[in-house]
């Protein structure tokens, strides 16, 4: 192209910060329309011919990720620019390097004339370019001192429980009486959230429910956000309104949003020059109870937590066991798991120890409990705490609370001597460092062995200080925690007749089943431990005689025969 023929390019720039003064109007001479007005002004003035406007509205000049600015370097490098006319040099942006770059290397070398008005900046008048490299780390500060005052902002809103996010979470809509500070349950799509948590108490997982959802047509979040405010949210696919993900169905199963709760400043941004969202760590939120109505009820959350924690995994043969994911080995600890072989009756599926099945013989012993057995004695023992919580609420209280008292106080004991053991050694690794780094520096221990030993100080450091908040936040909620019997009452009252296990009661009431290996090994008619962790009330399993007794003159008053008999727990496997 001829250089008569080059574009006179006329750029202007409107940040979301300039748009907000505007709107406030107290400044209204960075607007659009102003600065097209000055530059063409000027152009004309000048001399300037074959001009061409281009704009950015409501993007940050800290950096160039525009499509304005992305159209203007296309005609540059196609070296259809003459010159480059912006109002003052934060217009083209207030990121000091780039900017730098652009009017120090890039506009030379494809002969750009780069002129900045307000700032009297001619790139042909080399003295008017001796005050632009200052002018452009001021307009940074500029914008690191409005990031400053922003997070400042937010930060005291954080911390007095206001919501501080722009849309409501999926389940939620803005309080009519108070948009801006409150939200409650949206009546089309709070259903679907607590469908959801229903589906994964039962026992489904994520990607079985995100099918279920879009085999009944229901609109994905984003879909559903597009449809009624008219927000385009990043990935949206509108010819997929029904796309359900397990990663969506997965953060809406972790949301402690649903529980009534607001979780303040969880993430954050790099800096304000990355957009990068990072977490932020547990001590740096703000955690309020009661804020809003919740959609799930405790017991659902725990439920819910539980079954994320212990994964179902579907068999050749049919939809996961009943008891996968409960049912562990009492002698190492491992999960038990489903296992049955091609042409075997479904009669003999059985649980393993899972450590036995991925090691060795050395680790664990070949020692499960057969599925039908285990189901008729969680079915048996399931039905007569149920029976006797229902018949003798108070005795049975008292029995509870005065046991999950003693098991309490022995698990509290156990967590202050690992703390207090883990900070101490943090203390001991803390005290080795500086030893280790002296003798190296002196030359006492060669490079290599410092460099082993600083390893594996640092893997242990790094450990303990994962480990020690799990910990302590356990700790805390032993001491915090009471007997929840009354939820367990009221779950055994809406439960009167137990014919059947299914995936709710069992997640309902047990929470962990621990079977041990036998009394021989090897023997199919031996006896064998089973204990059954209750949820809420704990282990229920030796009850004092006098409660048994009870319970059996209770059952024979009813003439409920199954409870007035001994109770008979199948031990073959």
């Amino acid at each position: 192209m001829a250089s008569q023929e080059k574009y006179t390019i006329l750029y202007g720039r409107l940040s979301q910060e300039d748009m907000q003064k505007r709107s406030g109007k107290e400044d209204d001479s960075n607007s659009i329309q102003n600065q097209r007005l000055l530059l063409e002004k000027y152009a004309a003035d000048k001399g300037f011919t074959n001009t061409r406007f281009i704009y950015d509205d409501g993007y940050t000049g800290t950096n160039f990720n525009r499509p304005g600015w992305q159209e203007v370097m296309e005609l540059i490098e196609s070296e259809q620019v003459g010159t480059l006319i912006v109002k003052d040099m934060s217009r083209l942006g207030r990121e000091y390097l780039q900017v730098g770059q652009y009017t120090e290397l890039v506009f030379p070398s494809y002969g750009v004339r780069f002129i900045a008005v307000n700032d009297g900046v001619d790139s042909l008048v080399e003295s008017s370019n001796d005050f632009t490299p200052f002018r452009n780390i001021i307009n940074e500060f500029y914008c690191k001192d409005c990031s400053n005052k922003g997070r400042a902002v937010v930060k005291l809103k954080a911390q007095t429980g206001a919501r501080i996010a722009t849309r409501p979470l999926y389940g939620y809509m803005k309080d009519p009486d108070d948009p801006k500070r409150h939200i409650v349950p949206d009546p089309d799509t709070a259903p679907v959230v607590k469908r959801i948590f229903t589906l994964c108490a039962d026992g489904m997982g994520p990607s079985k429910i995100a099918q279920q959802l879009e085999t009944d047509q229901i609109p994905t979040p984003s879909y559903y956000c597009y449809e009624k405010y008219g927000v385009k949210l990043t990935g949206l696919d509108t010819s997929r309104p029904f796309a359900w993900s397990a990663t969506t169905i997965s953060r809406i199963l972790e949301n402690e949003t649903y529980l009534g709760v607001t979780v303040n400043m969880k993430t954050t941004t790099v800096s304000y020059k990355n957009k990068k969202r990072i977490d932020r760590p547990e001590s740096e939120q703000f955690r309020f109870e009661g804020t809003h109505e919740p959609l799930i009820d405790s017991q659902t959350w725990e439920i819910v937590q539980d079954n994320r924690r212990h994964k179902r995994r579907y068999t050749k043969f049919k939809e996961p066991s009943l008891f996968s994911g409960l049912v562990y080995c009492m002698d190492c600890g491992a999960v038990m798991t489903y296992h049955r072989t091609h042409g075997e009756k479904e009669a003999k599926a059985r649980f393993i120890c899972s450590n036995y099945r991925k090691n060795s013989k050395t680790t664990c012993s070949v020692h499960g409990i057969r599925e039908e057995d285990l189901y008729a004695i969680v079915l048996d023992d399931l039905r007569r705490i149920t029976h006797f919580a229902r018949q003798n609420e108070r005795r049975f209280a008292e029995y509870i609370g005065m046991k999950r008292t003693k098991e309490a106080q022995k698990e509290m004991r156990s967590l202050e001597k690992q703390i207090s053991a883990m900070t101490k050694r943090q203390s001991e690794l803390m005290s080795l460092f500086k030893r280790l780094y002296e003798d190296n520096v002196l030359g006492r221990i060669p490079d290599e062995q410092y460099r082993i030993l600083s390893t594996e100080y640092t893997s242990e450091q790094e450990n303990i200080k994962a480990a020690l908040p799990e910990l302590t936040k356990h700790l805390q909620e032993l001491k915090d925690s009471t007997s929840n019997f009354d939820r367990f009452l009221d779950n055994a009252r809406k439960y009167t007749e137990i014919n059947e296990l299914t995936p709710e009661l069992l997640h309902t009431f047990i929470k962990r089943i621990e079977v041990s290996e036998r009394a021989r090994k090897y023997s199919r008619t031996a006896s064998q431990d089973i204990i059954i962790h209750y949820r809420d009330i704990g282990i229920v399993d030796d009850m004092p005689q006098e409660l048994e007794d009870i319970l059996r003159q209770v059952a024979e008053m009813e003439g409920d025969i199954t409870y007035a008999q001994e109770p008979v727990f199948p031990t073959g496997s």
